[in-house]
């Protein structure tokens, strides 16, 4: 096991660091002319502000949903099983799939735009690079596939919660709003943090879905802007420094985020 974590992770990481601070013209390191020429690259900047922005609105809308059919679907009614296996789907398929789908419904002549034409309103260029549009789609796109992980973790917290707590509430008059304010979210706050800090750090690795839908240069994040790098340029130097970048801002967002699960 350690021969095989050594060569498939510690020999690749250290690799890439050393890679990332080498100049590539004249082997010289250690060397900050990869850092120097990311910090010219307007594309870079814009990778970087995508990757702090898309996770945070993709995380939110995935709680939002996520904890609402959390809500709903941990009650009793006919018809409850099936329709908890639907909103799993999404998750169940393989991102690829997610994706070409959703560029055959978004794409100008797509399926979202004959909608729109069905009821008498304007085409929409839902993946325009640099667009608003393009943005907000992507992250409804990522949010859709992903929201499943958030439900079933909270799904799961909310069937361990003891029904006699929330009677015991009933009885002595809480209403529905006091009951999910003051006693579902204290109880539900482990499992919320868990569920934060285990899609915060997978979404910033968001890589194919802003690739594919728009590709390199419409919504641009890290992973995608050092895949750039790599395959268009060839530069390694540069795509190692923006992966190595990636990287520790992944580190610096998970060290709170487990304090606070401790915490909890």
């Amino acid at each position: 096991m350690v021969a095989l974590l050594a060569t498939l992770l510690a020999y690749p990481v250290l690799y890439a660091v050393r890679l990332a601070f080498t100049d590539p013209l004249t082997g010289h390191f250690p060397s900050l002319v990869n850092y120097a020429q990311l910090g010219r690259d307007a594309l870079f900047w814009r990778a970087v502000r995508n990757n702090a922005l898309l996770p945070l609105a993709s995380v939110v809308v995935e709680l939002v949903v996520g904890l609402a059919l959390a809500l709903f679907l941990s009650r009793r009614f006919p018809g409850r099983a099936a329709l908890r296996a639907l909103v799993v789907i999404p998750f169940a398929l393989p991102e690829i799939v997610v994706l070409t789908i959703m560029r055959y419904i978004f794409v100008r002549r797509g399926y979202a735009n004959a909608a729109l034409a069905a009821v008498g309103w304007p085409a929409l260029d839902w993946l325009t690079p640099g667009s608003a549009l393009a943005w907000i789609t992507v992250v409804l796109v990522d949010a859709w596939h992903v929201t499943p992980v958030m439900f079933l973790i909270l799904l799961a917290a909310l069937a361990g919660i003891p029904a006699e707590i929330g009677e015991a509430a009933q009885l002595d008059g809480a209403g529905p709003l006091a009951r999910f304010r003051y006693m579902t979210l204290p109880l539900l706050r482990p499992a919320l943090l868990a569920a934060v800090l285990l899609r915060g750090v997978d979404a910033l690795r968001i890589f194919a879905t802003p690739l594919v839908l728009t590709g390199v240069e419409g919504v641009p994040v890290l992973s995608s802007y050092a895949y750039h790098q790599w395959s268009d340029y060839g530069n390694d130097a540069a795509a190692a420094a923006a992966a190595l970048v990636l990287a520790l801002a992944s580190v610096a967002l998970s060290v709170p985020l487990l304090r606070l699960r401790e915490a909890a």
